[in-house]
């Protein structure tokens, strides 16, 4: 069996940038999955380096797969959040008017309970 050597290797990528604009946009995003998703790809995307350290390249890789993977699919979903919206607002616009009316209502609501 080969001994792990770190100059024989390149350190897989980590991908926590993109984990952590992935778990920015979950939060705008209308499905809270998004932000979850984006925070295990922050936990992925750290253990990554750690692996690569301690001599475990296979699970380095793996993690940066994951880690990847779930910031682009959280990414997806604030990107399908963002065209519904857009859509509604455009082509839509009579719900957009009776959310904005909900909303109105709902704070004058609150305002009168204090």
């Amino acid at each position: 069996m080969e001994t792990f050597n770190k100059d024989n290797y390149i350190a897989p990528q980590n991908y926590m940038v993109l984990a952590i604009i992935a778990t920015i946009l979950g939060c705008c995003s209308t499905f809270g999955i998004g932000f979850i998703l984006g925070l295990v790809g922050i936990y992925f995307a750290s253990q990554v380096n750690a692996r690569f350290n301690v001599g475990d390249y296979e699970g380095a890789e793996k993690n940066s797969k994951y880690a990847r993977t779930l910031s682009l699919v959280a990414l997806g979903l604030f990107l399908v959040s963002a065209l519904y919206s857009a859509y509604v607002v455009v082509f839509q616009p009579e719900i957009w008017s009776e959310q904005l009316e909900l909303i109105q209502q709902a704070i004058e609501e609150a305002q009168a309970n204090q």
